[in-house]
């Protein structure tokens, strides 16, 4: 009897990307080169998952200060993991990966930010009141549909980055939407909410070398959001776009920690005929549009190097070697090196040598050629096997490997032939030479091969990270559903109905209500959107009270011009006093400022807190000598110019109006001022005219 079609069985992985076939023919290009229709061609998707540090007053599941960040340190714990079975007594790949590793786990201890809770010798606390209230309100903003009551989950992270080895995390909603318009990308649409979880933070990794990592513990256990959105992301600039929203909807609770560290995001790309890849860790919005622009044609890629495997008939079992240590005493796909290469020249392996390192050559049948076809800028297929080596056999040596697609470097012709004979591969095979430890190569060889199997598969499902060029590399094994299980130390805990109603009450005010706001006040489309998402500046302006009118856009477009400049001054961020700037604004609201001199005066307010109002106001206002200050300062501008010879006359006369404008800008027409710069200039017969 046939199954049905519908059997789980045969329904294929869900990270899958829903066009199944490849566009192998699209030309690589650089991100600038792209259109929307050119990601609709790649079946590009993507979407965010967002990490937020919440503001509480301590951490989730005890009761230790949240919020500080340390070097001090009092004691360190050298810990080990093994993985465990999932309910259904399966394992986590995942975690076997990271058992692979064998790393030694050192974690630096501060009295005053960790107890024993931490590290796992105490059961969790309640959960924090505070933390779940805050998380409610952020979820709200999300308009998401809320549980009635939190179940805490283990999240299994073998990696060493939380002590336990599993990280506790409760979902708090499901199945929201958001407004999502960018009208420079003609982007306006519902960006869809997958789920939202409230979780504890991790350690803070200080280094990792070989077979020894070392974390921080100040920020393990903070309270931190977690926001998952669907694949709605069509555009590697739609995905940077997304990731700014998310942030601004859960700063406009007021209540986000800010700063390195505080918040990270996480994004999933696909293209047709690929799969979901994570690329962890990424530290700006900015870095985005590149990031996953890469990661789209290094699929494509990928499954070109599949088509290719395919057609020359390369199978799974030509890729596979016995199980059990020393692989090149149980496979002919691997060979002890060492003795054929004890004269070989090239310095890494003198130096893995003098080390008394092992050396080993592998084949992979019928993979010549493909190791330099370029996956990224500046990256070819070698760094998939690569990558998968350092990080899973902690091979610490620079390089660790060379392969037989490169030409002229490393071994001699009649090295590589010596190693082919050896290994008895044909034209069609490529050679690879690994070295370290005697247990980190067996580990490699092993790893190389099951990487040349997922090369048959096209797109393995890995978790990346990024890297500040653009470029991403393996991290570990995307983890699967096995990963999750019931926390058996924390009881369910029930969300009041009071709590919801209270919150609701005193919601802050959405980006997307805010911006409509200010469209209504005379703001243009694009200015009420920067200001909407623009929380600190957007509460200053709010509190201000500007009436609706063209000054409402001139004071909201002086509002968003200063504050990087108030910040490096030191006079702090917006929002500032609204009390001081009230009565600025209302002066130039009635006619009496300039609009370049209320931006002066705007600035000066914040830059000199030690001047009053009063003499603020006097600087920009028109004053009986103006004309004569004007006249004087354009004839003194004028002689400075004529020693400066063979100039633009538009280049001079900008300079030149710096130089008046200085004492009297808001006192005197700008327009007016440059026409008789411009007319004694040219009498004076300074400059040249180009």
């Amino acid at each position: 009897m046939n199954p049905v079609p519908d059997s789980p069985a045969l329904q294929p992985p869900s990270d899958l990307n829903p066009r199944h076939e490849p566009v192998l023919d699209f030309p690589d290009r650089e991100l600038d080169e792209m259109t929307p229709a050119d990601y609709q061609a790649l079946g590009f998707m993507s979407g965010l998952e967002v990490h937020q540090q919440i503001v509480t007053r301590g951490k989730l599941f005890c009761r230790c200060p949240a919020g500080r960040r340390v070097t001090r340190v009092d004691a360190e714990v050298l810990r080990h993991m093994r993985p465990t079975l999932s309910e259904l007594g399966e394992y986590d790949g995942c975690a076997l990966m990271e058992f692979k590793t064998r790393k030694e786990i050192v974690y630096l201890l501060e009295r005053g930010t960790v107890c024993t809770y931490e590290i796992d010798d105490t059961p969790p606390f309640p959960m924090d009141d505070e933390a779940v209230r805050v998380a409610l309100e952020i979820a709200l903003l999300f308009g998401l549909n809320l549980v009635s009551e939190l179940h805490v989950m283990r999240k299994q992270y073998l990696d060493g980055s939380i002590p336990t080895g599993f990280q506790r995390t409760a979902m708090m909603g499901l199945a929201g939407s958001i407004p999502f318009r960018v009208p420079e990308l003609g982007v306006d649409r519902e960006l869809r909410i997958r789920q939202f979880s409230l979780e504890e933070d991790s350690c803070r990794e200080v280094s990792d070398v070989g077979h020894r990592i070392t974390f921080r513990t100040d920020r393990l256990g903070m309270p931190l959001i977690e926001t998952v959105t669907e694949p709605d992301l069509l555009t590697p600039y739609e995905v940077a776009a997304g990731g700014r929203l998310l942030a601004r909807v859960a700063q406009a609770s007021g209540k986000v920690r800010r700063g390195a560290g505080a918040a990270r995001q996480d994004t999933n790309v696909s293209v047709a005929g690929g799969r979901r890849v994570e690329i962890k860790g990424v530290g700006n919005h900015r870095h985005l549009p590149l990031l996953t622009h890469n990661e789209a044609f290094r699929q494509l890629n990928l499954l070109r190097v599949r088509a290719e495997l395919r057609s020359r008939g390369v199978k799974t079992e030509g890729l596979t070697v016995p199980d059990g240590p020393r692989p090149w005493e149980r496979s002919t796909l691997v060979v002890h090196a060492g003795p054929m290469l004890r004269r070989c020249d090239y310095m890494p392996l003198r130096e893995a040598r003098e080390r008394g390192d092992t050396v080993v050559a592998l084949a992979l049948p019928g993979f010549a050629g493909l190791l330099t076809r370029p996956t990224q800028p500046g990256v070819t297929f070698a760094r998939e096997f690569a990558d998968r080596v350092r990080v899973i056999a902690c091979l610490t040596a620079r390089p660790f490997m060379i392969h037989s697609d490169l030409t002229d470097y490393g071994l001699t012709p009649a090295e590589w032939r010596a190693l082919r004979k050896s290994l008895r591969a044909g034209p069609s095979d490529a050679v690879l030479v690994l070295w370290g430890t005697e247990q980190d190569v067996e580990t490699a060889v092993r790893e190389v091969f099951l990487r040349a199997r997922d090369a048959l598969v096209g797109v393995p499902a890995e978790t990346r990270q990024s890297f500040a060029d653009g470029t991403n590399g393996f991290e570990r094994i995307l983890p699967g559903a096995d990963r999750m299980y019931p926390d058996t130390d924390t009881p369910p805990k029930a969300i009041p109905e009071a709590w919801v109603v209270e919150i609701t009450g005193r919601l802050s005010e959405r980006p997307w209500d805010r911006e409509q706001r200010y469209r209504a006040l005379g703001l243009s489309a694009a200015l009420a959107n920067r200001l909407a998402i623009a929380a600190g500046t957007a509460d200053l302006f709010d509190a201000l009270a500007v009436p609706a009118g063209p000054a409402a856009a001139r004071v909201a477009g002086a509002l968003l011009k200063r504050p990087a400049r108030w910040r490096r001054r030191r006079a702090g961020e917006a929002p500032a006093d609204p009390g001081r700037l009230k009565p600025l604004v209302d002066a130039f609201v009635r006619g009496e400022l300039r609009a370049e001199g209320f931006e002066r005066v705007l600035e000066r307010a914040l830059a000199e807190p030690e001047r009053t109002v009063a003499e603020l106001l006097d600087d920009v206002r028109p004053r009986a000598g103006d004309a004569e200050l004007a006249a004087r300062l354009v004839a003194a501008a004028v002689e400075r110019c004529r020693a400066l010879p063979d100039r633009p006359r538009a280049s001079l006369v900008r300079w030149a109006m710096g130089l008046v404008l200085r004492d009297l800008i808001g006192r005197v027409d700008p327009r007016e001022l440059q026409a008789r710069l411009e007319a004694v200039l040219a009498a004076s017969g300074g400059g040249v005219v180009r």
